[in-house]
């Protein structure tokens, strides 16, 4: 049969295949091949910006607590756009048993890098609403390496949660489907019911705390903050529908046209989100008087930077943490 097939997304990795003889499905198909192609332009920008972060970020000998979580966070998001390019190139061809076991793998990387990005902005947000609450507590008493083993921390949780989701969801392994369902719901609920709630809220209290405090003391906020707060709302905006599409739409009693439209939107969506922050580095930490001429690891210095700015001139691009910035 020449039927052309369109793969459509499933929860953590499954899917299924629906025709396009039909008008509908012709139709579907157009969409189909406009929005990959968004998709992969997009992935392709992204790629370039969140790999500058990565070699900057990386290439300093000593980071600040903030600068280890933005590098951590850039090289999730540089393998989740790997990963969401990836599946869709292959999503364009017929795929043999070899095709499908590709697209299989890639859909797990594609997974975890979600998942350690979503649990990285939320440890990020945490931990400068911290900073400011208890401010002693942060210059003082912090663990110095405290950044980094969260990191390492994240990553491992992510991998054992998509390991468990490789086995029990894998149309490969052949488990029974109510075992997908069990761990597709600790999962959502881990990440939409207490990460995401998390990064929210610490995000709402640092806003509130910062703008009260700025409107005591007369002094502009600090640029990290805005840096924080654009990635959260972006994530918020963007790459949210992504994690509601794969852990609960999938669930419910809707037409296949429907949810194979919805996942190519939220595939989008995300990955402008991902696309998005080496962008907002970008605007936060460049100086407008000097336009573009100056070098890019300065201004990502500057937009995480800890430090508020003096007025009418800037600030050395150090730390009063324990850990200074290169």
């Amino acid at each position: 049969m020449n039927e052309t097939l369109l793969w459509a997304p499933g929860p953590l990795g499954l899917g299924q295949v629906i025709g396009e003889s039909s008008p509908k499905g012709k139709e579907l198909g157009t969409v189909r091949w406009v929005l990959s192609a968004m998709i992969l332009f997009t992935c392709a920008g992204g790629v370039v910006g969140n790999g500058l972060v990565v070699w900057l970020l990386g290439s300093q000998g000593q980071r600040s607590p903030f600068s280890v979580y933005v590098l951590h966070l850039g090289m999730a998001d540089l393998l989740f756009l790997l990963c969401m390019a990836s599946k869709v190139i292959l999503n364009c061809f017929r795929l043999g048993a070899t095709g499908h076991m590709a697209l299989e793998m890639v859909s797990r990387g594609k997974y975890f890098t979600y998942t350690a990005g979503l649990s990285l902005l939320t440890a990020i947000s945490m931990q400068r609403c911290l900073s400011v609450l208890f401010p002693i507590w942060y210059k003082c008493r912090r663990p110095q390496h405290l950044s980094a083993v969260v990191c390492a921390l994240l990553w491992a949780l992510s991998l054992l949660l998509n390991t468990l989701a490789a086995i029990f969801c894998s149309e490969f392994w052949g488990w029974d489907k109510r075992h997908c369902f069990t761990i597709d719901l600790v999962i959502s609920v881990l990440l939409m019911g207490v990460f995401t709630p998390l990064m929210a809220g610490s995000s709402l209290i640092l806003c509130v705390r910062v703008q009260r405090s700025s409107t005591k003391t007369h002094r502009r906020p600090t640029r990290l903050y805005a840096t924080i707060l654009a990635c959260v709302l972006v994530f918020l905006l963007f790459t949210l529908p992504l994690g509601i599409h794969w852990f609960f739409i999938y669930w419910l009693d809707l037409p296949k046209r429907m949810k194979t439209l919805s996942g190519l939107l939220a595939r989008l969506f995300s990955v402008l989100s991902s696309s998005a922050n080496p962008v907002i580095y970008f605007l936060v930490g460049r100086r407008k008087s000097r336009g573009l001429r100056e070098p890019l690891g300065a201004v990502l210095r500057r937009a995480l930077r800890e430090e508020p700015e003096l007025e009418g001139r800037e600030t050395p691009l150090t730390t009063t943490t324990t850990d200074p910035a290169a």
